[in-house]
């Protein structure tokens, strides 16, 4: 049957990578699947339309390409309207990728050939991360920003979690939910998790493929251990919100207090040894406490706005 897909593309301040993006999506290829165009939708979340001129650089590379701005900042809000397009444009899926990733030429076909042969709603794919400076050892030893690669997990494994760096949806689930992303979200972050839950919910069935392949660029800005630290901590602040915002009785505030003290209790014994084991353990054991702490200070409803600040460009 013919189908139509869209990627979905919600930037802010980053034009640079913004075009490494766009010129990725004009260089793929097909080997499993039919050749496919895929409609590019960029909704710029800068109210000074920084991405304009470099969507107006690429608007005649694509079949179709749509680009409009979101003023209000809020993640949640562009991502919204990115999904209100495809529709418009009557697509059968919705392909996410963030401003700041470059694709594989196979990554498409990848993607589509895994839904296809797998039977699936959702496909998943892994995030590599690229550094734009040497950094030093101990990030790259302690895998700090090897989170959305799931290495031990084979292409058409079922999976649990969700997030919209690098994921394939089929657009009659979206159609199913409100919004779909919560602009409660949208400066913390956790709207894709949110999201995600919901689609688990309903019954979707997200599978994994490791062949469907993004980069993503890392500042140096985030390669320090403050920046890893309170992006655990919001990490953790942003698993309690989801919880507090799905939540059909109490249990929620008392499993996710179970888990945000076991983080700590997990950070704090691991301590004491990682000083002997070098600065990626320390900094590992550390990022269990701050996790742990995020949980609790989420609970009480206490909000990491991570958002708000925009790194690389």
């Amino acid at each position: 049957m013919p189908f139509k897909v869209a990627v979905c593309i919600a930037t802010c301040r980053r034009p640079r990578w913004l075009g490494q993006l766009l010129e990725s999506l004009t260089k793929l290829e097909y080997v499993k699947c039919p050749a496919v165009k895929p409609a590019v939708i960029v909704v710029d979340n800068d109210y000074r339309g920084s991405a304009r001129a470099v969507a107006g650089n690429f608007s005649a590379r694509f079949a179709e390409f749509i680009y409009e701005l979101e003023p209000v900042q809020n993640i949640s809000l562009a991502r919204n309207r990115t999904v209100a397009l495809a529709k418009s444009l009557g697509c059968t899926y919705a392909v996410f990728v963030d401003d700041d990733e470059f694709v594989e030429p196979r990554w498409l076909d990848e993607l589509l050939f895994t839904l296809r042969v797998y039977d699936a709603d959702i496909v998943r794919g892994p995030v590599i991360p690229v550094f734009s400076e040497p950094v030093p050892e101990w990030v790259m030893k302690g895998g700090f920003f090897e989170l959305h690669r799931l290495e031990n997990t084979a292409t058409g494994e079922r999976i649990r979690w969700g997030a919209t760096n690098n994921v394939l949806i089929k657009r009659e689930l979206l159609d199913r939910l409100e919004g779909p992303f919560d602009p409660a979200f949208g400066l913390t972050g956790g709207e894709d998790t949110h999201l995600f839950e919901r689609l688990h919910r309903l019954g979707a069935r997200m599978v994994w493929s490791n062949e469907a392949v993004v980069r993503e660029n890392v500042p140096s800005s985030r390669t320090n251990v403050k920046w890893i630290l309170l992006h655990y901590y919001s990490f953790g602040s942003k698993l309690a919100q989801c919880d507090r915002a799905l939540a059909t009785s109490k249990n929620w505030l008392i499993i996710r207090l179970i888990k945000g003290v076991g983080r700590i209790l997990q950070g704090s014994l691991l301590f004491l040894p990682s000083l002997f084991l070098g600065y990626a353990a320390a900094v590992k054991s550390l990022s269990h406490i701050a996790r742990g702490a995020g949980m609790l200070a989420g609970i009480c409803g206490c909000k990491s706005e991570e958002y708000k600040v925009i790194h690389g460009s």
